[in-house]
């Protein structure tokens, strides 16, 4: 792919990524998952099947790196080992809602239903990243800090591990928060040589014993 493509992507990436700012209003918080430190966190949203989630956490083991797994209600209900194994090794897990429905414009009942029926907190992923003040105020009734993040891989669209790269290294910054998928087309593929990447860009990832606290809601 030409220069100019990757830089035509790159384009578009930040415009809609500043219509997602303006639509959704997260946080500068909520966008570095309530994280104060500049290190690089990975995050990894919906489902995945036993391969491709063991394969992501021996990539991350091997690395050093502490994700953070957003995960659907319902396949979490399905596979509580792959959970477990996900906690065991370290990593955060958050709440995804039950379905992947999203919430805007839902009724009150329907949105308390998908939270409260999803992943104990005290992080929360809104699907797709959808919300506004009304979700964000019933997810802190519920006892949950809205995660966002400043970084989208774009795995969910198939983008090539050319692509993903591009636009993540282009965009990445202290603090960065990216988002991955489970079931990415090509997230496996890249995630190795990503880490690698990215340190030699002289950011620091998340190490296995950083910690962070939710906010006082």
């Amino acid at each position: 792919m030409s220069k100019l493509s990757l830089s035509l992507k790159h384009a578009i990436s930040k415009v809609l990524h500043a219509y997602a700012d303006y639509r959704i209003g997260a946080t500068t918080a909520e966008k570095h998952c309530h994280k104060t430190t500049d290190t690089v966190l990975l995050t990894f949203d919906d489902y995945g099947t036993a391969e491709e989630v063991h394969d992501i956490l021996r990539m991350l083991q091997e690395k050093g790196v502490k994700g953070m797994f957003f995960l659907q209600g319902d396949w979490a209900n399905e596979h509580p080992e792959l959970v477990k194994d996900i906690a065991d090794a370290g990593h955060v897990t958050g709440n995804h809602t039950v379905t992947h429905k999203v919430l805007l414009g839902e009724p009150e009942a329907t949105i308390r239903d998908e939270i409260s029926g999803g992943l104990p907190g005290p992080w929360f992923r809104p699907p797709q990243g959808r919300y506004d003040k009304r979700v964000r105020a019933i997810a802190a009734s519920l006892g949950y800090a809205i995660c966002y993040w400043t970084i989208d891989s774009r795995d969910w669209t198939g983008a090539s591990v050319e692509d993903m790269r591009h636009t993540i290294l282009t965009e990445l910054h202290p603090g960065a928060v990216v988002l991955f998928h489970l079931h990415g087309a090509h997230t496996r593929e890249l995630l190795p040589s990503l880490i690698d990447d990215i340190r030699a860009q002289g950011q620091t990832l998340t190490p296995m014993s950083e910690t962070w606290n939710a906010p006082q809601l």
